[in-house]
């Protein structure tokens, strides 16, 4: 993060009875509008803060940002689901950033939300973690279909067939997540040389730590006899 990047006036930046002392990427701007055109709805806001998590679940300033935004709304699911991605996106890393924020939330969460998330503190939570609420997360390996952010439909018959690499692409920019990895992880078994399916899909793979979806897909590779690409890791 650059200077320019942080925010040079703290004091107008916090919510009521936050520390001045405080790490930059909690800063959120007093409109809560992040540089967005200011008629936009809260809402607007938060879906385009969800995007971007399902994008990229380590991107870490739209968490925040999302954590901060639900915070000042009354609604407890919707601030614990914001919590739980969170959570869910850093594993058993991050431990300060996950306490501090929960630190934050658990007056406005109900009883059983902190429970989960305090009893996640050390151990972590996954995207696998058994869990008794799982809110509408975007992580969570029973919700990551559940509710596209945006419904994409394709008129296959205008269309024809498309190169599944930037069919995959487009499902991931309307947040179709299990659908970009359905698309590549096929056309990987289809075209087993392609190495821009290779490394999508590896790069989805290691953004969300899917390690069992990666076995699978090891697995089926070598049930269809086919070579592992060069560097198939996480």
């Amino acid at each position: 993060m650059t200077s320019e990047q942080i925010p040079q006036d703290t004091s107008t930046a916090r919510p009521h009875g936050m520390k001045l002392s405080i790490h930059p990427l909690f800063f959120i701007p007093e409109d809560w509008r992040l540089t967005l055109d200011g008629k936009d709805s809260d809402e607007s806001i938060a879906s385009f803060l969800c995007h971007n998590i399902t994008r990229n679940p380590l991107d870490l300033r739209s968490h925040t940002r999302l954590i901060y935004l639900r915070l000042r709304q009354e609604n407890s699911t919707a601030l614990y689901t914001a919590l739980l991605d969170l959570f869910l996106a850093l594993g058993n890393q991050g431990l300060s950033l996950r306490d501090h924020l929960l630190q934050l939330c658990s007056p406005r969460l109900q009883a059983h939300q902190k429970t989960i998330l305090s009893d996640g503190l050390k151990p972590g939570l996954f995207p696998n973690t058994p869990l008794a609420d799982t809110g509408n997360s975007l992580l969570h390996k029973g919700n990551e279909t559940n509710t596209p952010l945006v419904k994409k439909t394709v008129n296959r018959q205008e269309t024809g067939k498309q190169d599944p690499l930037l069919e995959a692409r487009e499902c991931l920019e309307y947040g179709q997540l299990d659908q970009a990895l359905g698309l590549l992880e096929s056309a990987m078994l289809e075209n087993p040389d392609n190495t821009g399916i290779h490394a999508e899909l590896l790069a989805i793979y290691s953004r969300g730590n899917m390690q069992e979806r990666f076995r699978q897909q090891t697995r089926a590779m070598a049930k269809a006899g086919h070579e592992l690409p060069s560097g198939w890791k996480l």
